[in-house]
C-alpha cells in the first residue's frame, strides 16, 4: 500500500512538473512517466486519463492549502488581526513553496473555458465559508473604529492579488528588481502583511 502511494505521488510530482513547464495541451504522459522513472501504463492505471492526472493534481494543492489556511484564519482563540498575519503568510508561503502553480492556472483559465469552471467549482466553497467568518468578525472591530469598514470579499482579493502577483512577475523581475531571492521573498512576505493593515488602518 505504502509503495503505491508513493507511486502515485511520484506521478503526481512528475506530471505538476511536466504541466508547469508545458501546459495542460504541451504536456505528455509519456514525458510525465519517464519523469515519474515509472512505466506508461502506471498512468492509466491510477488516472486513467490526462485531465484526471491534471484535476486530481490541482486537488492535491487545494487540499494542502486548505490545511494550511483554515487555521490560521478559523482559530477563535486569537484575536482576528493575529489571525489575518498568519493566513497571509501561510497563503504566501503556499505560492513560494509551488512558484510555477499561478503562472500555469492563469495561462489555463484563459485558454479553457472548461478548465475556467472547474477552478471556480473548487474554490467557490472555500472562498464563501472563509469570507461569511470573517464578515462579522470585520464588522465588530470596525463598529469600536479598531479598524476601517471592509468587506471580507475585498480584503480576501487585496490579499490573493499582493501574494500572487510577485510570483507571476518573476520571471521578468529576477536580477532586475533584486539580487538575493531569498531575502527578497521574506521581505516581500512582511510588506504584503503590513499593506493589507495598512488597508484596515490597523496601527502596527
Amino acid at each position: 500500500m505504502e509503495r503505491q502511494e508513493n507511486t502515485e505521488q511520484e506521478i503526481l510530482h512528475a506530471a505538476e512538473q511536466e504541466f508547469i513547464e508545458k501546459g495542460f495541451a504541451g504536456a505528455k504522459t509519456t514525458a510525465i512517466a519517464q519523469r515519474a522513472g515509472v512505466n506508461h501504463a502506471m498512468i492509466h492505471y491510477y488516472f486513467r486519463t490526462k485531465e484526471n492526472l491534471f484535476n486530481r493534481l490541482f486537488e492535491e494543492k487545494i487540499k494542502i492549502l486548505t490545511a494550511n489556511l483554515y487555521p490560521a484564519f478559523f482559530d477563535k482563540s486569537i484575536p482576528l488581526i493575529e489571525r489575518l498575519k498568519r493566513g497571509i503568510a501561510s497563503h504566501f508561503d503556499f505560492i513560494a513553496e509551488n512558484p510555477g502553480l499561478p503562472r500555469l492556472v492563469v495561462n489555463e483559465i484563459i485558454s479553457n473555458p472548461a478548465r475556467r469552471k472547474f477552478f471556480r467549482n473548487k474554490i467557490k466553497t472555500a472562498i464563501t465559508v472563509l469570507c461569511g467568518e470573517m464578515q462579522a468578525e470585520l464588522d465588530h472591530l470596525a463598529a469600536h473604529k479598531q479598524i476601517c469598514p471592509i468587506k471580507a470579499k475585498d480584503l480576501l482579493l487585496d490579499v490573493v492579488s499582493l501574494n500572487l502577483t510577485i510570483f507571476i512577475i518573476h520571471p521578468l523581475i529576477e536580477g532586475i528588481l533584486y539580487s538575493d531571492h531569498k531575502k527578497f521573498i521574506e521581505q516581500r512576505k512582511q510588506e504584503n502583511i503590513n499593506i493589507i493593515l495598512s488597508r484596515l488602518n490597523y496601527r502596527l
